[in-house]
């Protein structure tokens, strides 16, 4: 999915407005949600850093992930340090689906060696399919003998009687 920040400083108030957008459709975009910010507390923030710019911009409504929140503070930063940029709201294009497929190269890329076959035929102790068959046999030895302990009480019962 994409998604579109349209950031527009009003000249005259000096307020910041980012608008959210949600591509829907191939190419058709729907207005999410539209925050608004004092020209004052934004200005404020761009001189404690980028951090503070996005803490500012940040919103329960508005809250876009790390790498988003970091171009938008960047082009925030830029819209109210340069008066010579047009009026015009400046967007920004993010594509989920290209963070998505980064991400999972990083992780493709950490993957550990492959495991062998044989590796997988050994238990947690180190025995391997073999070991536990012959364990299988002795649990059904063991079976077998309490099912003569469970004979031996019948018969005790039965003569109690």
């Amino acid at each position: 999915m994409k998604q579109k920040y349209a950031i527009e400083k009003n000249k005259e108030t000096g307020n910041l407005t980012i608008k959210e957008y949600a591509e829907l459709d191939k190419g058709l975009f729907s207005l999410i949600f539209e925050e608004s910010y004092p020209g004052d507390a934004i200005s404020a923030a761009i001189k404690e850093g980028p951090g503070a710019v996005i803490s500012v911009i940040r919103t329960p409504s508005l809250y876009p992930i790390a790498e988003y929140a970091e171009k938008i503070a960047e082009k925030i930063i830029l819209f109210f340090e340069d008066a010579s940029l047009p009026v015009e709201p400046v967007e920004l294009v993010f594509n989920d689906v290209k963070l998505m497929q980064k991400g999972r190269k990083d992780v493709v890329e950490a993957e550990e060696p492959a495991v062998e076959i044989d590796d997988l035929l050994h238990d947690v102790h180190g025995g391997d399919v073999v070991d536990d068959i012959e364990d299988i046999g002795v649990i059904d030895d063991d079976v077998d003998h309490l099912d003569d302990l469970d004979d031996l009480d019948d018969l005790e019962a039965s003569d109690e009687e």
